[in-house]
């Protein structure tokens, strides 16, 4: 008890609270946690956005932080998430920070072109949120959107949104890092094309399987060979597809979660070039905050997707909550 007594207090100082956007579905808040974090708007529809009361949500939250007693205040709507370990500091939160927007997730357009089993949305039944565009201009024209920032879009399946197209040419024009495009990879876009001839474009494509069959069982439509084709022609038009395309195998229960079909994949990711490959599991399932843990499977599945991936010469690329909900799950094991 005594030894608990004279640690330091700590802070919670965690970014997306101060510099980042998260136009959900039917929400705008800061962030794209586990868990929904603070909102700015809810029940939201598309009505006009003040940007400055945002920005004094986010000061008052800061201020709340700073100002709580006891110790590791963490705000309520953020108890759960898997990050906030990672921004717990000793020193208080800067009050005074600058109304500026570092990152943003588009999750408005929840319509797919795919049926994934696993799809975390299916209770938004497919529907379109709101137009995202007119506002992205507001940031840019008001100098709150960095040309720094980093941009997620994902939905849904955003490449089949009315605003993509318009959406793509704004935002690679405007910034200055590559945007990241979290994408089933069904349509092939042009833009996309152009983007990564300019290497200002990076995709996140969930193919899931080595074979035509799995994938089929997996994202319930019949459009293998079209993914693959159109990764073969972005790599084609430029060589910054290959470590551009990070190609993702989320772990389906009696599906694909074998080791046979694992190599069938990281083969087909080594024969297109690929560079970057991702492995995942039902974060919805086996979520953070849930008692569900992860099958020890899953572990030396891993594992085996790590070592086969790296004498193919392929680089693994991590996701922050599948490490936090794999840890969890060794502790608890």
């Amino acid at each position: 008890m005594f030894k608990d007594f004279f640690k330091k207090k700590k802070y919670l100082d965690c970014p997306l609270m101060k510099e980042s956007l998260h136009f959900f579905y039917n929400q705008i808040r800061p962030c794209c946690a586990n868990v929904p974090g603070p909102l700015f708007y809810d029940n939201y529809k598309g009505e006009k956005i003040d940007w400055d009361y945002i920005y004094n949500e986010r000061r008052n939250l800061i201020k709340k932080i700073r100002t709580a007693k006891g110790k590791n205040y963490i705000p309520e709507e953020c108890k759960g998430c898997c990050d906030t370990n990672l921004y717990l500091t000793e020193e208080k939160p800067e009050e005074n920070f600058k109304n500026e927007i570092k990152r943003i997730y588009f999750h408005n357009h929840m319509p797919c072109n795919a049926k994934c089993t696993y799809c975390s949305y299916d209770h938004f039944n497919n529907g379109y949120g709101y137009d995202v565009l007119p506002f992205v201009k507001e940031l840019i024209n008001k100098g709150i959107l960095s040309k720094d920032a980093l941009i997620y879009m994902s939905g849904g399946e955003i490449t089949i949104s009315k605003e993509f197209e318009e959406l793509m040419s704004l935002l690679t024009s405007y910034l200055n890092p590559p945007v990241e495009i979290l994408t089933s990879g069904i349509k092939y876009c042009e833009s996309i094309k152009d983007a990564f001839i300019k290497n200002k474009c990076r995709l996140m494509i969930s193919l899931d399987a080595g074979t035509k069959e799995v994938y089929k069982r997996i994202k319930q439509v019949d459009c293998f060979d079209e993914v693959v084709e159109n990764m073969k022609k972005y790599i084609n038009a430029s060589d910054n597809a290959k470590t551009g395309i990070t190609l993702k195998y989320i772990i389906v229960d009696g599906v694909n979660d074998t080791k046979e079909e694992t190599e069938r994949f990281l083969t087909l990711a080594q024969e297109l070039g690929i560079v970057h490959v991702r492995i995942d599991f039902d974060s919805v399932k086996y979520k953070y905050t849930g008692n569900i843990n992860v099958p020890d499977s899953y572990f030396y599945l891993i594992d085996y997707f790590y070592k086969s991936a790296e004498k193919k010469h392929l680089t693994i690329r991590k996701y922050e909550q599948t490490e936090a909900i794999l840890k969890k799950a060794k502790v608890n094991g």
